[in-house]
Protein backbone atom coordinates (compact mmCIF):
# COMPACT_ATOMS: atom_id res chain seq x y z
CA UNK A 1 0.00 0.00 0.00
CA UNK A 2 1.28 3.54 -0.94
CA UNK A 3 1.43 6.54 1.28
CA UNK A 4 2.10 8.84 -1.48
CA UNK A 5 0.72 9.12 -4.75
CA UNK A 6 1.90 11.61 -7.63
CA UNK A 7 -1.14 11.69 -10.34
CA UNK A 8 -1.71 13.27 -13.66
CA UNK A 9 2.06 13.89 -13.75
CA UNK A 10 4.50 14.11 -17.17
CA UNK A 11 6.98 10.99 -15.61
CA UNK A 12 10.48 11.34 -17.22
CA UNK A 13 11.71 7.87 -15.42
CA UNK A 14 15.28 7.76 -16.63
CA UNK A 15 17.00 6.91 -20.02
CA UNK A 16 15.05 3.80 -21.86
CA UNK A 17 12.09 3.79 -19.18
CA UNK A 18 8.46 4.55 -20.58
CA UNK A 19 6.44 7.54 -20.01
CA UNK A 20 4.25 6.91 -16.85
CA UNK A 21 1.51 9.66 -15.54
CA UNK A 22 1.35 8.17 -12.02
CA UNK A 23 3.99 7.30 -8.78
CA UNK A 24 3.49 5.38 -6.29
CA UNK A 25 5.91 5.76 -3.24
CA UNK A 26 5.84 3.36 0.20
CA UNK A 27 8.55 3.96 3.13
CA UNK A 28 10.81 6.19 0.86
CA UNK A 29 10.94 3.78 -2.06
CA UNK A 30 9.23 3.96 -5.44
CA UNK A 31 6.68 1.30 -5.30
CA UNK A 32 5.19 1.38 -8.53
CA UNK A 33 5.70 3.50 -11.90
CA UNK A 34 2.59 3.68 -14.27
CA UNK A 35 -1.01 5.05 -14.90
CA UNK A 36 -3.78 6.12 -12.65
CA UNK A 37 -4.47 2.41 -12.02
CA UNK A 38 -1.73 3.10 -9.27
CA UNK A 39 -3.60 5.13 -7.19
CA UNK A 40 -5.93 2.04 -6.64
CA UNK A 41 -2.99 0.88 -3.77
CA UNK A 42 -2.75 3.72 -2.26
CA UNK A 43 -2.93 3.18 1.81
CA UNK A 44 -6.14 5.05 3.26
CA UNK A 45 -4.92 8.30 4.39
CA UNK A 46 -2.21 8.21 1.70
CA UNK A 47 -1.47 11.86 0.75
CA UNK A 48 -2.28 12.34 -3.17
CA UNK A 49 -0.74 15.05 -5.47
CA UNK A 50 -3.10 15.86 -8.57
CA UNK A 51 0.38 17.47 -10.14
CA UNK A 52 -1.92 19.14 -13.56
CA UNK A 53 0.24 17.58 -15.91
CA UNK A 54 3.67 18.89 -14.39
CA UNK A 55 6.86 17.29 -14.95
CA UNK A 56 8.40 14.49 -12.53
CA UNK A 57 12.37 13.68 -12.77
CA UNK A 58 14.50 11.77 -10.66
CA UNK A 59 15.84 14.39 -8.29
CA UNK A 60 19.00 16.35 -9.22
CA UNK A 61 22.30 14.96 -7.82
CA UNK A 62 25.42 17.71 -7.93
CA UNK A 63 28.30 15.40 -8.29
CA UNK A 64 30.97 17.86 -7.35
CA UNK A 65 29.99 20.58 -5.04
CA UNK A 66 31.57 22.39 -1.78
CA UNK A 67 28.63 22.38 0.17
CA UNK A 68 30.29 23.88 3.33
CA UNK A 69 31.85 26.48 1.38
CA UNK A 70 28.60 27.48 0.06
CA UNK A 71 27.23 27.78 3.30
CA UNK A 72 29.75 29.74 4.42
CA UNK A 73 29.10 32.34 1.72
CA UNK A 74 25.34 31.94 3.04
CA UNK A 75 26.12 32.96 6.04
CA UNK A 76 29.32 34.80 7.47
CA UNK A 77 31.50 34.85 4.27
CA UNK A 78 31.48 38.07 1.87
CA UNK A 79 30.06 37.46 -1.16
CA UNK A 80 32.48 38.78 -4.50
CA UNK A 81 31.09 37.19 -7.27
CA UNK A 82 30.16 39.26 -9.77
CA UNK A 83 32.07 42.64 -8.31
CA UNK A 84 33.05 44.75 -11.48
CA UNK A 85 36.23 46.29 -10.41
CA UNK A 86 38.93 46.18 -8.05
CA UNK A 87 37.26 49.79 -6.16
CA UNK A 88 34.19 48.38 -5.75
CA UNK A 89 35.97 45.04 -4.13
CA UNK A 90 37.65 47.48 -1.94
CA UNK A 91 34.61 49.09 -1.42
CA UNK A 92 32.75 46.00 -0.51
CA UNK A 93 35.54 44.59 2.15
CA UNK A 94 35.38 47.97 3.66
CA UNK A 95 31.73 48.09 4.31
CA UNK A 96 32.26 44.55 5.60
CA UNK A 97 34.26 45.69 7.95
CA UNK A 98 32.03 47.86 9.69
CA UNK A 99 29.70 45.03 10.03
CA UNK A 100 32.37 42.40 11.27
CA UNK A 101 33.74 42.40 14.91
CA UNK A 102 37.07 44.38 15.81
CA UNK A 103 40.16 42.37 14.67
CA UNK A 104 38.71 39.69 13.33
CA UNK A 105 39.28 37.88 10.04
CA UNK A 106 37.65 38.98 7.08
CA UNK A 107 37.11 36.16 4.56
CA UNK A 108 35.42 36.97 1.35
CA UNK A 109 35.00 34.82 -1.96
CA UNK A 110 34.81 34.89 -5.58
CA UNK A 111 36.30 37.43 -7.53
CA UNK A 112 37.53 37.09 -11.03
CA UNK A 113 40.15 39.21 -12.65
CA UNK A 114 38.74 39.01 -16.39
CA UNK A 115 35.44 40.20 -15.30
CA UNK A 116 36.68 43.24 -13.70
CA UNK A 117 37.51 46.52 -15.27
CA UNK A 118 40.93 46.66 -13.88
CA UNK A 119 41.69 43.15 -15.67
CA UNK A 120 44.16 42.62 -12.57
CA UNK A 121 43.48 40.62 -9.13
CA UNK A 122 43.77 43.01 -5.80
CA UNK A 123 46.72 43.15 -4.21
CA UNK A 124 47.87 43.61 -0.37
CA UNK A 125 48.27 47.60 -1.26
CA UNK A 126 44.37 47.21 -2.48
CA UNK A 127 43.49 45.30 0.82
CA UNK A 128 45.14 47.51 2.99
CA UNK A 129 43.31 50.60 2.33
CA UNK A 130 39.90 48.12 2.76
CA UNK A 131 41.15 47.12 6.07
CA UNK A 132 44.59 48.42 7.28
CA UNK A 133 44.36 46.71 10.90
CA UNK A 134 42.63 43.68 10.04
CA UNK A 135 43.66 40.53 8.31
CA UNK A 136 42.11 39.99 4.92
CA UNK A 137 42.07 36.56 2.66
CA UNK A 138 40.28 36.89 -0.22
CA UNK A 139 39.37 33.70 -2.24
CA UNK A 140 39.54 33.77 -6.32
CA UNK A 141 36.45 32.19 -7.96
CA UNK A 142 38.28 29.03 -8.75
CA UNK A 143 39.26 28.71 -5.14
CA UNK A 144 43.28 28.12 -5.87
CA UNK A 145 44.30 31.42 -5.06
CA UNK A 146 44.37 33.97 -2.20
CA UNK A 147 44.51 37.85 -2.62
CA UNK A 148 45.40 38.61 0.40
CA UNK A 149 46.37 42.19 2.90
CA UNK A 150 49.62 43.06 5.00
CA UNK A 151 48.04 41.83 8.20
CA UNK A 152 46.85 38.48 6.87
CA UNK A 153 50.38 38.22 5.41
CA UNK A 154 52.64 39.12 8.93
CA UNK A 155 49.96 36.81 10.77
CA UNK A 156 51.62 33.84 8.41
CA UNK A 157 54.73 35.15 8.33
CA UNK A 158 54.89 35.30 4.84
CA UNK A 159 58.37 38.26 3.95
CA UNK A 160 60.24 38.12 0.93
CA UNK A 161 62.34 35.69 2.02
CA UNK A 162 59.32 32.69 2.64
CA UNK A 163 59.78 30.35 0.38
CA UNK A 164 56.66 29.12 -1.65
CA UNK A 165 56.02 24.91 -0.74
CA UNK A 166 56.08 22.08 -3.60
CA UNK A 167 52.93 22.90 -5.50
CA UNK A 168 52.49 26.46 -4.62
CA UNK A 169 53.33 30.18 -5.59
CA UNK A 170 54.05 33.53 -3.75
CA UNK A 171 53.78 36.18 -6.17
CA UNK A 172 56.20 39.04 -5.84
CA UNK A 173 56.80 42.43 -6.96
CA UNK A 174 59.65 43.96 -9.27
CA UNK A 175 61.05 44.68 -6.02
CA UNK A 176 60.62 41.11 -4.56
CA UNK A 177 57.87 41.99 -2.08
CA UNK A 178 54.86 39.66 -1.89
CA UNK A 179 51.99 41.41 -3.61
CA UNK A 180 50.18 39.38 -1.41
CA UNK A 181 48.92 36.72 -3.65
CA UNK A 182 49.26 33.47 -2.95
CA UNK A 183 48.57 29.95 -5.52
CA UNK A 184 47.70 26.74 -4.85
CA UNK A 185 49.16 25.37 -1.84
CA UNK A 186 50.87 28.10 -0.78
CA UNK A 187 47.24 29.66 0.39
CA UNK A 188 47.77 27.02 3.07
CA UNK A 189 50.47 29.35 4.45
CA UNK A 190 47.37 31.59 5.68
CA UNK A 191 45.09 28.95 5.82
CA UNK A 192 46.28 27.38 9.25
CA UNK A 193 47.07 30.53 11.19
CA UNK A 194 43.05 31.51 10.36
CA UNK A 195 41.15 30.62 13.36
CA UNK A 196 39.05 27.42 12.23
CA UNK A 197 35.16 27.75 12.13
CA UNK A 198 33.84 25.87 15.26
CA UNK A 199 31.52 22.67 15.08
CA UNK A 200 28.18 24.64 15.60
CA UNK A 201 29.76 27.10 12.83
CA UNK A 202 30.31 24.36 10.21
CA UNK A 203 26.81 23.06 11.22
CA UNK A 204 25.44 26.50 10.18
CA UNK A 205 27.46 26.42 7.07
CA UNK A 206 26.14 22.64 5.89
CA UNK A 207 22.30 23.13 6.76
CA UNK A 208 22.20 26.70 4.76
CA UNK A 209 23.87 25.17 1.78
CA UNK A 210 21.79 22.06 1.63
CA UNK A 211 18.26 23.95 2.33
CA UNK A 212 19.15 25.93 -0.50
CA UNK A 213 19.95 23.11 -3.21
CA UNK A 214 16.85 21.37 -2.13
CA UNK A 215 14.96 24.66 -3.35
CA UNK A 216 17.22 24.02 -6.69
CA UNK A 217 15.41 20.01 -6.89
CA UNK A 218 18.63 18.87 -5.75
CA UNK A 219 18.58 15.82 -3.21
CA UNK A 220 21.85 14.55 -3.37
CA UNK A 221 25.45 16.93 -3.30
CA UNK A 222 28.92 15.99 -2.75
CA UNK A 223 31.44 17.82 -0.54
CA UNK A 224 34.16 17.70 -2.28
CA UNK A 225 37.57 17.66 0.14
CA UNK A 226 37.22 18.27 3.90
CA UNK A 227 39.26 18.00 6.55
CA UNK A 228 38.49 15.40 9.73
CA UNK A 229 37.33 18.60 11.73
CA UNK A 230 34.50 19.43 9.22
CA UNK A 231 34.47 15.31 8.99
CA UNK A 232 33.35 14.85 12.62
CA UNK A 233 30.61 17.83 12.02
CA UNK A 234 28.92 15.88 9.08
CA UNK A 235 28.87 12.31 11.14
CA UNK A 236 27.52 14.13 14.34
CA UNK A 237 24.78 15.77 12.03
CA UNK A 238 24.24 12.27 10.50
CA UNK A 239 24.03 10.26 13.72
CA UNK A 240 21.40 12.96 14.82
CA UNK A 241 19.27 12.82 12.00
CA UNK A 242 19.95 16.56 11.16
CA UNK A 243 21.11 16.25 7.71
CA UNK A 244 18.41 18.37 5.51
CA UNK A 245 19.72 16.34 2.21
CA UNK A 246 21.84 13.36 1.19
CA UNK A 247 25.71 14.03 1.03
CA UNK A 248 28.63 12.22 -0.09
CA UNK A 249 31.84 13.84 2.03
CA UNK A 250 34.83 12.76 0.68
CA UNK A 251 38.09 13.57 3.12
CA UNK A 252 40.87 15.24 1.95
CA UNK A 253 44.38 13.06 2.25
CA UNK A 254 46.73 15.72 1.73
CA UNK A 255 45.34 19.32 3.52
CA UNK A 256 47.46 23.35 2.47
CA UNK A 257 49.59 23.89 5.38
CA UNK A 258 49.75 20.25 6.77
CA UNK A 259 53.24 18.83 6.72
CA UNK A 260 51.98 15.15 7.00
CA UNK A 261 49.59 13.00 4.95
CA UNK A 262 45.61 12.80 6.89
CA UNK A 263 45.06 9.15 7.67
CA UNK A 264 42.03 7.39 5.72
CA UNK A 265 39.06 7.64 8.36
CA UNK A 266 36.83 5.14 9.05
CA UNK A 267 34.08 4.60 5.73
CA UNK A 268 30.85 4.93 6.71
CA UNK A 269 27.71 4.65 4.28
CA UNK A 270 24.13 5.47 5.44
CA UNK A 271 21.25 6.84 3.87
CA UNK A 272 22.05 10.07 4.32
CA UNK A 273 25.61 9.95 4.30
CA UNK A 274 28.34 8.58 2.40
CA UNK A 275 32.36 8.74 3.42
CA UNK A 276 33.51 6.37 1.00
CA UNK A 277 35.27 8.84 -1.55
CA UNK A 278 38.86 10.58 -1.25
CA UNK A 279 39.84 13.13 -2.45
CA UNK A 280 42.97 14.70 -4.48
CA UNK A 281 43.76 18.10 -6.11
CA UNK A 282 46.39 17.35 -8.58
CA UNK A 283 46.45 20.67 -10.39
CA UNK A 284 44.88 24.27 -9.83
CA UNK A 285 41.72 25.95 -11.65
CA UNK A 286 41.65 26.62 -16.09
CA UNK A 287 40.00 30.17 -14.92
CA UNK A 288 42.87 31.00 -12.83
CA UNK A 289 45.56 29.81 -15.20
CA UNK A 290 46.90 27.43 -12.25
CA UNK A 291 45.97 24.15 -14.27
CA UNK A 292 49.62 22.29 -15.59
CA UNK A 293 49.35 22.53 -19.27
CA UNK A 294 51.86 21.36 -21.59
CA UNK A 295 51.77 24.73 -23.23
CA UNK A 296 51.95 27.83 -22.15
CA UNK A 297 49.00 29.79 -21.48
CA UNK A 298 47.80 32.45 -23.99
CA UNK A 299 48.48 35.34 -22.06
CA UNK A 300 51.53 34.58 -19.92
CA UNK A 301 54.30 32.45 -20.15
CA UNK A 302 53.27 29.98 -17.43
CA UNK A 303 51.82 26.61 -17.61
CA UNK A 304 50.26 26.29 -14.01
CA UNK A 305 51.51 23.66 -11.60
CA UNK A 306 51.31 20.23 -10.22
CA UNK A 307 50.70 19.90 -6.61
CA UNK A 308 51.80 16.41 -6.32
CA UNK A 309 55.18 14.86 -7.43
CA UNK A 310 53.90 11.70 -9.42
CA UNK A 311 55.15 9.23 -6.47
CA UNK A 312 53.63 11.17 -3.84
CA UNK A 313 50.55 10.78 -4.86
CA UNK A 314 50.50 7.63 -6.73
CA UNK A 315 51.52 6.06 -3.10
CA UNK A 316 48.56 7.92 -1.29
CA UNK A 317 46.16 6.75 -4.18
CA UNK A 318 47.21 2.99 -4.05
CA UNK A 319 46.76 3.04 0.26
CA UNK A 320 43.63 4.39 -0.44
CA UNK A 321 42.57 1.81 -3.47
CA UNK A 322 43.81 -1.14 -1.11
CA UNK A 323 42.03 -0.20 1.71
CA UNK A 324 38.64 0.10 -0.67
CA UNK A 325 38.06 3.58 -0.94
CA UNK A 326 37.00 5.10 -4.11
CA UNK A 327 39.26 8.17 -5.56
CA UNK A 328 38.52 11.32 -6.93
CA UNK A 329 41.07 13.70 -8.36
CA UNK A 330 40.93 17.25 -9.77
CA UNK A 331 42.58 16.89 -13.16
CA UNK A 332 42.11 19.85 -15.28
CA UNK A 333 45.54 20.51 -18.01
CA UNK A 334 46.59 18.56 -20.14
CA UNK A 335 49.58 17.03 -17.97
CA UNK A 336 47.28 16.55 -15.61
CA UNK A 337 45.25 13.86 -16.33
CA UNK A 338 48.04 12.14 -18.24
CA UNK A 339 49.60 11.69 -14.19
CA UNK A 340 46.17 11.08 -13.27
CA UNK A 341 45.40 8.16 -16.04
CA UNK A 342 48.86 6.91 -15.49
CA UNK A 343 48.42 6.04 -11.74
CA UNK A 344 44.91 4.64 -12.41
CA UNK A 345 46.52 2.37 -14.92
CA UNK A 346 48.99 1.53 -12.50
CA UNK A 347 46.59 0.81 -9.83
CA UNK A 348 44.62 -1.79 -11.71
CA UNK A 349 41.17 -3.29 -10.90
CA UNK A 350 39.30 -1.98 -7.54
CA UNK A 351 39.07 -4.55 -5.01
CA UNK A 352 35.75 -3.99 -4.58
CA UNK A 353 35.04 -2.77 -8.32
CA UNK A 354 34.73 0.91 -7.71
CA UNK A 355 34.86 3.13 -10.14
CA UNK A 356 37.22 5.76 -9.66
CA UNK A 357 36.71 9.37 -10.99
CA UNK A 358 38.35 12.07 -12.70
CA UNK A 359 36.78 15.61 -11.43
CA UNK A 360 36.22 18.69 -13.90
CA UNK A 361 38.85 16.61 -16.62
CA UNK A 362 38.79 19.89 -18.29
CA UNK A 363 41.26 19.30 -21.53
CA UNK A 364 41.13 15.98 -22.57
CA UNK A 365 42.33 14.44 -26.26
CA UNK A 366 40.76 11.83 -27.88
CA UNK A 367 43.43 9.58 -26.61
CA UNK A 368 42.97 10.73 -22.70
CA UNK A 369 39.05 9.79 -23.30
CA UNK A 370 39.81 6.51 -24.87
CA UNK A 371 42.04 5.96 -21.99
CA UNK A 372 39.63 7.03 -19.40
CA UNK A 373 36.90 5.00 -21.01
CA UNK A 374 38.73 1.69 -20.87
CA UNK A 375 39.51 2.28 -17.04
CA UNK A 376 35.80 3.08 -16.61
CA UNK A 377 36.10 6.15 -14.98
CA UNK A 378 33.72 8.89 -14.07
CA UNK A 379 34.15 12.25 -15.53
CA UNK A 380 32.79 15.05 -13.42
CA UNK A 381 32.63 17.93 -15.72
CA UNK A 382 30.84 20.97 -14.97
CA UNK A 383 29.13 22.75 -17.60
CA UNK A 384 28.37 25.75 -15.63
CA UNK A 385 32.09 26.51 -15.98
CA UNK A 386 31.49 27.36 -19.84
CA UNK A 387 28.80 30.21 -19.16
CA UNK A 388 30.27 31.96 -15.82
CA UNK A 389 34.08 31.45 -16.37
CA UNK A 390 34.10 31.02 -20.79
CA UNK A 391 35.11 34.90 -20.98
CA UNK A 392 38.18 33.46 -19.06
CA UNK A 393 39.03 30.81 -20.88
CA UNK A 394 39.06 32.02 -24.59
CA UNK A 395 40.93 35.12 -22.79
CA UNK A 396 43.87 32.19 -20.98
CA UNK A 397 44.26 29.07 -23.23
CA UNK A 398 46.48 28.39 -26.39
CA UNK A 399 45.22 27.64 -29.58
CA UNK A 400 46.55 24.28 -29.07
CA UNK A 401 44.31 23.61 -25.92
CA UNK A 402 41.26 25.66 -26.41
CA UNK A 403 38.95 23.16 -28.96
CA UNK A 404 39.41 20.78 -26.23
CA UNK A 405 38.07 22.67 -23.50
CA UNK A 406 35.36 20.52 -21.34
CA UNK A 407 34.16 18.56 -24.63
CA UNK A 408 30.83 16.99 -23.30
CA UNK A 409 30.16 15.67 -27.06
CA UNK A 410 33.18 13.49 -27.25
CA UNK A 411 33.36 12.72 -23.53
CA UNK A 412 30.03 10.52 -23.92
CA UNK A 413 31.03 9.37 -27.73
CA UNK A 414 34.15 8.29 -26.32
CA UNK A 415 31.88 6.05 -23.89
CA UNK A 416 32.61 7.49 -20.70
CA UNK A 417 30.03 7.75 -17.94
CA UNK A 418 29.65 11.83 -17.45
CA UNK A 419 27.65 13.05 -14.00
CA UNK A 420 27.25 16.83 -14.47
CA UNK A 421 28.14 19.47 -11.14
CA UNK A 422 28.37 23.00 -10.57
CA UNK A 423 31.18 22.71 -8.10
CA UNK A 424 29.39 25.72 -6.27
CA UNK A 425 30.41 28.59 -4.75
CA UNK A 426 33.24 28.24 -7.87
CA UNK A 427 29.71 29.64 -9.90
CA UNK A 428 27.49 32.19 -8.75
CA UNK A 429 24.37 30.01 -10.24
CA UNK A 430 24.37 26.03 -9.14
CA UNK A 431 20.93 25.41 -10.65
CA UNK A 432 20.84 22.20 -12.57
CA UNK A 433 18.65 23.68 -15.01
CA UNK A 434 21.41 26.39 -16.22
CA UNK A 435 23.55 23.54 -16.11
CA UNK A 436 22.07 21.76 -18.41
CA UNK A 437 21.50 24.94 -20.41
CA UNK A 438 25.38 25.45 -20.32
CA UNK A 439 25.64 21.92 -21.65
CA UNK A 440 23.63 22.03 -24.47
CA UNK A 441 24.46 25.93 -25.78
CA UNK A 442 27.79 26.11 -24.78
CA UNK A 443 27.58 30.18 -24.62
CA UNK A 444 29.56 32.61 -21.99
CA UNK A 445 28.48 35.19 -20.41
CA UNK A 446 29.03 37.97 -22.70
CA UNK A 447 27.11 35.02 -25.26
CA UNK A 448 30.16 33.99 -27.12
CA UNK A 449 30.06 30.39 -28.12
CA UNK A 450 32.43 27.37 -26.96
CA UNK A 451 32.94 24.55 -29.39
CA UNK A 452 29.47 24.67 -29.65
CA UNK A 453 30.02 21.60 -31.80
CA UNK A 454 30.63 20.17 -28.38
CA UNK A 455 26.97 20.73 -27.26
CA UNK A 456 24.83 17.99 -25.96
CA UNK A 457 21.40 17.08 -25.75
CA UNK A 458 18.68 18.08 -23.23
CA UNK A 459 17.90 14.41 -22.64
CA UNK A 460 21.93 13.53 -22.20
CA UNK A 461 22.43 16.20 -20.14
CA UNK A 462 19.23 15.62 -18.04
CA UNK A 463 20.74 12.41 -17.75
CA UNK A 464 24.33 12.82 -16.67
CA UNK A 465 22.94 15.08 -13.76
CA UNK A 466 20.83 12.02 -12.46
CA UNK A 467 21.63 8.93 -13.49
CA UNK A 468 25.41 9.99 -14.28
CA UNK A 469 25.76 11.33 -10.94
CA UNK A 470 24.07 8.56 -9.32
CA UNK A 471 26.85 6.05 -11.17
CA UNK A 472 29.61 8.53 -10.10
CA UNK A 473 28.76 7.48 -6.28
CA UNK A 474 27.64 3.87 -6.66
CA UNK A 475 24.25 4.58 -6.14
CA UNK A 476 22.85 3.45 -9.80
CA UNK A 477 19.73 2.00 -9.83
CA UNK A 478 18.58 3.27 -6.47
CA UNK A 479 18.96 7.56 -7.37
CA UNK A 480 18.60 8.83 -10.70
CA UNK A 481 15.73 6.60 -12.20
CA UNK A 482 12.44 6.72 -11.63
CA UNK A 483 11.38 2.70 -11.16
CA UNK A 484 10.29 0.29 -8.63
CA UNK A 485 12.74 -0.10 -6.33
CA UNK A 486 14.50 2.95 -6.39
CA UNK A 487 14.75 5.64 -3.52
CA UNK A 488 11.81 8.08 -3.82
CA UNK A 489 13.83 11.06 -4.62
CA UNK A 490 11.83 13.38 -6.91
CA UNK A 491 11.76 16.61 -8.49
CA UNK A 492 8.93 17.96 -10.07
CA UNK A 493 9.37 20.60 -12.66
CA UNK A 494 6.25 23.45 -13.89
CA UNK A 495 7.53 22.50 -17.38
CA UNK A 496 8.78 19.54 -19.54
CA UNK A 497 12.97 20.15 -20.20
CA UNK A 498 12.86 18.26 -22.73
CA UNK A 499 10.45 19.97 -24.56
CA UNK A 500 11.73 23.30 -23.30
CA UNK A 501 14.18 25.54 -25.54
CA UNK A 502 17.22 25.34 -23.93
CA UNK A 503 17.35 29.03 -23.50
CA UNK A 504 13.88 28.71 -21.67
CA UNK A 505 15.00 26.04 -19.41
CA UNK A 506 16.09 27.61 -16.16
CA UNK A 507 12.80 29.21 -16.52
CA UNK A 508 11.19 26.66 -15.34
CA UNK A 509 10.13 26.50 -11.81
CA UNK A 510 10.80 23.63 -9.34
CA UNK A 511 7.18 22.89 -7.67
CA UNK A 512 8.14 20.82 -5.22
CA UNK A 513 11.16 18.35 -3.93
CA UNK A 514 10.84 14.78 -2.77
CA UNK A 515 13.20 12.73 -0.59
CA UNK A 516 13.11 9.70 -0.03
CA UNK A 517 9.25 9.96 0.10
CA UNK A 518 9.27 13.31 1.87
CA UNK A 519 8.12 16.46 0.71
CA UNK A 520 11.18 18.58 1.94
CA UNK A 521 10.75 21.86 -0.47
CA UNK A 522 6.88 23.28 -2.12
CA UNK A 523 7.19 26.31 -4.06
Amino acid sequence: MADLVLTNATVLAGRSLPAASTIAIRDGVVAAVGDARATAAAAPGARVFDLGGRTVIPAFHDAHAHVWKMGHLLTTMLDLRGVESVEALVARVAAFRARRPAGSWLLGRGFNEAAMTEGRMPTRADLDRAAPDQPVALTRTCGHIYATNSAALAAAGVTSATTAPVGGEIDHDADGVPTGILRETAMGLVTTVMPPPTDDDYERMITAALRHQLALGITMSACCGVNPQLLAVYRAMDDGGRLPARVTVMPFRRVDGVPDPVPLPARHVSPMLRVDTVKFLADGGLSGATAALSVPYRHATTRGMLRFARAELEALCRESHEAGWRIAIHAIGDVTIDQVLDIYEALGPHPQGLAHRIEHFGLPSAAQLARAAALGVVAVPQSIFLYELGRNFRAYLPDALLPRCYPLRAMIDAGVTVALSSDAPVVENDNPLAGMTAAILRRDRDGEPLLPEQGITAAEALDAYTRGSAVAVGLEGRLGTIARGAWADLTVLSGNPLKTPPEALSGLSVEMTILGGRVVYER
